[in-house]
């Protein structure tokens, strides 16, 4: 099975980038909107099992790991 632990990819945009849109989309007159998707990725479907590192100050008893 091709793991690919570090082939992420997250897109991210240049704060001149956003400027210029905004400068447009005010010139035009036109509505801006913005939609925070930060945990898309937990309510989409997923065909693999993904497990994840214990996060620092919670507790794991030994022997178990975290699955999403």
């Amino acid at each position: 099975m091709p793991w690919e632990y570090n082939n992420t990819y997250s897109p991210t945009s240049r704060f001149a980038a956003v400027r210029t849109i905004i400068a447009t989309a005010v010139q035009e007159g036109m509505d801006l909107h913005h939609w925070d998707i930060q945990g898309a990725f937990c309510t989409s479907d997923v065909n693999t099992e993904i497990l994840m590192q214990q996060p620092t100050g919670y507790p794991l008893p030994a022997g178990q790991c975290l699955k999403l």
